[in-house]
């Protein structure tokens, strides 16, 4: 079956479940190794994922698989990138060793195979190793940091090179916004180490607007690039407001227009949803203050809806 016949969702559904059985197959793995080989070194949970990665890669490389195959063999190859950087990780007892081996695995998953759903996998794992690494070294300003994760997936995804890598530009592009949850409540707690975010805050806004220059440029009608451009002043204002990942999560809504991605557009929304949510209950303020501030939110919206609809309706005039 191939991959690109998949529907996005129906990948989804294959993508969850060969997670939950390579999560199984790690812990059997774990299992063989520390339980029925008495093996104390760590060191062994690599050769067993390297031979996992090595299986799986050959299932979903035969011509004739069919579903169950090919999610057994994502399973598989998840559960051995799993297991191969996190036996390196163990055995030195050092994050960024394991977050090179992951990289390695990723990079063996592109050359190796055209499943996109294990190469997405691969790619998350490399960003949880590096979100990991950042905060196990307890690295100052690492919210900054976590954020080159989401250029380095946008250049992917607007300039992709020969070999499809598709599925890591998804997968860096959405790293941030949704661990940015865990980064937050795991900086909360180094009160001594400077979390930052005001670099990631600009980096996005930035990028967003490079989008909308993107558009901007493919709309020949004059009221359309006037929406544009009141779009553009509404959402950096918001983005100036809500946290880093809020602003990711608006550049990738504005993603979405640009290249008109309907996934693009759901996750952006759930995630904006939650940011802006993350923001309310986040405010040192009283309900009544709150309220105002949220009826003045809606003014401005409202205000810019009208404007838009406004300028729409002049243009269709003759």
């Amino acid at each position: 079956m191939s991959d690109d016949s998949i529907p996005w969702y129906v990948r989804w559904v294959i993508g969850s479940g060969a997670w939950v059985t390579a999560v199984v197959l790690m812990l059997l793995g774990g299992a063989f190794v520390f339980a029925l080989l008495d093996l104390k070194d760590p060191g062994a949970l690599i050769f067993v994922g390297a031979a996992y990665l090595a299986i799986g890669l050959a299932l979903l490389n035969r011509d004739d698989a069919g579903v169950f195959t090919q999610q057994l063999g994502v399973a598989a190859a998840a559960a051995g990138a799993g297991l191969f950087a996190g036996g390196f990780a163990a055995t030195f007892e050092e994050l960024w060793i394991g977050l090179f081996a992951a990289i390695v695995t990723l990079l063996v998953v592109i050359f190796l195979s055209r499943d996109k759903t294990v190469q997405f996998l691969a790619a998350a794992l490399v960003a949880v190793f590096y979100f990991a690494t950042l905060l196990d070294g307890r690295t100052p300003y690492l919210v900054d940091f976590a954020a080159i994760t989401t250029p380095v997936g946008l250049y992917l995804l607007l300039r992709p090179p020969r070999k499809d890598f598709m599925p890591t530009a998804v997968a860096l592009l959405c790293a941030f916004p949704v661990l940015s949850i865990g980064i937050m409540d795991g900086a909360f707690w180094m009160r001594n180490i400077v979390s930052g975010g005001t670099v990631a805050r600009i980096l996005h806004i930035v990028l967003f607007l490079l989008l909308v220059y993107l558009h901007w440029q493919r709309s020949a009608d004059d009221g359309a690039r006037i929406q544009t451009a009141v779009f553009a002043v509404v959402a950096t204002l918001l983005c100036l407001l809500l946290p880093p990942g809020g602003s990711a999560a608006m550049l990738i809504l504005m993603l979405a227009f640009v290249i008109g991605s309907k996934p693009f557009a759901l996750l952006g929304a759930t995630l904006q949803v939650q940011f802006i949510a993350r923001y309310y209950y986040s405010l040192q303020m009283n309900l009544f203050d709150k309220s105002m501030l949220l009826m003045a939110v809606g003014l401005l919206l409202m205000a810019t809806w009208w404007f838009m609809h406004r300028s729409e309706r002049r243009g269709e005039r003759p």
